[in-house]
């Protein structure tokens, strides 16, 4: 009897496709895409966004910023010093850096200044990482003749003698150096972001996650209605299939409201995100990412045959969209060609707009770009939940 029953559910499991891909197919998906993802993040395969600038006429820096660009897990773009902290600012790159005095030699401040901002303090710290290893695997020189400088103020000028034995050290110091080195950085906040609690980097992130399992949550009722005959009723009644879908996309985008509503309230009260000062902005941004939301859940949940079938392809499509688009790892912690990936994912850009209007304090002309791929989306997936639904009846 046992042998029938396993017989049984085995031709069952073969003849539904659904149960076959969400089995045998989409876990190694997942799997590769998020090895990718939490691979990435170790600084192998990720690089970060640095935009630096020379504000010095040392031989020294002119070597530093040149191996620097050279690193695999660099992207180094050359400014004007003032133009680092407005890069920084607008997200155009991930960190700043300024060579502001000879870093081969002694000096009352540090002569690098790091430009950072609270929301991505781990890419000051990757690059932190990334110049002391320079100084310590590829430029040992410039390390020792920092060391030996600040040894000569203290002390007092070196003799021909020992210039030649520090000389001839420099030339062997790849395989003289210790490991380590004078601290020789200095990071500095972004001024406009001072004020600026860094949870709120990671608000929309969150946000975006839960809009999307809200909304695949809501939409499963579809699912329900089609088996109970409720579905039949409404689309024979007044309004038909628009009625219905439409219906169902205003639900989602209150309920995403009523939810952003609940989480930034607690990001205001509890962390003192400033939610109130763009309170118009965020709105609009939340009742766009609701919108994209329901334009992913809605589709998946006309598909689906099953509610079990319609929960096991939206937590999938939620998880692989939130890995991808950001809300589990900053995305430029993640390989290049993993973000580009990201860009096309309603996560991404949600995300976008949500650091826009609260940590960068944009206005809705310099959010139009990601509110309207949203509002797309959103558009996109209720149109083609409403050919599904069509085609559905009229082969019924």
């Amino acid at each position: 009897m046992m042998i029938a029953i396993v017989r049984a559910m085995a031709l069952t499991l073969m003849r539904d496709r659904g149960a076959l891909l969400m089995t045998f197919v989409l876990p190694p998906v997942l799997f590769v895409l998020f090895a990718a993802v939490f691979a990435g993040t170790g600084g192998e395969a990720s690089s970060i966004k640095v935009a630096a600038a020379q504000a010095t006429d040392a031989p020294a820096a002119r070597m530093l910023l040149d191996a620097l660009a050279r690193a695999p897990d660099v992207h180094l773009t050359p400014v004007a010093p003032e133009e680092v902290a407005k890069r920084v600012a607008d997200g155009s790159a991930d960190v700043g850096l300024i060579v502001r005095a000879d870093v081969s030699a002694a000096s009352d401040k540090p002569p690098l200044v790091i430009i950072t901002d609270a929301g991505r303090n781990v890419a000051a710290a990757l690059l932190a990482a990334r110049i002391q290893r320079l100084f310590t695997e590829d430029l040992p020189g410039l390390a020792m003749r920092r060391v030996a400088g600040q040894i000569e103020v203290l002390v007092g000028p070196f003799s021909a003698e020992q210039k030649a034995r520090l000389d001839d050290s420099v030339a062997r110091a790849p395989e003289l150096v210790a490991q380590g080195g004078a601290d020789l950085m200095e990071r500095q906040p972004l001024a406009s972001r001072r004020a600026e609690p860094g949870v709120s980097y990671y608000a929309g992130a969150i946000a975006m996650l839960f809009l999307l399992f809200a909304a695949v949550q809501g939409a499963a009722s579809l699912v329900d209605e089609r088996r109970s005959g409720v579905f039949d009723r409404i689309v024979m009644s007044r309004g038909g299939v628009l009625a219905l879908v439409g219906g169902k996309l205003c639900f989602l985008i209150l309920q995403g409201l009523a939810l952003a509503a609940v989480l930034f309230a607690v990001a205001q009260v509890v962390y003192g995100v400033h939610v109130i000062q763009h309170l118009g902005t965020v709105t609009l941004v939340a009742a766009a990412a609701s919108a994209a939301a329901a334009g992913i859940a809605l589709p998946l949940a006309a598909m689906a045959r099953t509610r079990h079938q319609a929960q096991t392809l939206s937590t999938f499509a939620v998880l692989l969209l939130s890995a991808v688009g950001g809300s589990m790892v900053p995305r430029f912690l993640m390989p290049d060609w993993l973000q580009k990936l990201g860009i096309l994912t309603p996560t991404a850009w949600g995300i976008e707009a949500f650091q826009g209007a609260l940590w960068r304090g944009e206005g809705i002309g310099d959010l139009a770009l990601a509110l309207a791929v949203l509002l797309a989306y959103g558009a996109v997936g209720a149109g083609f939940t409403l050919w599904l639904i069509r085609r559905q009846v009229r082969l019924a």
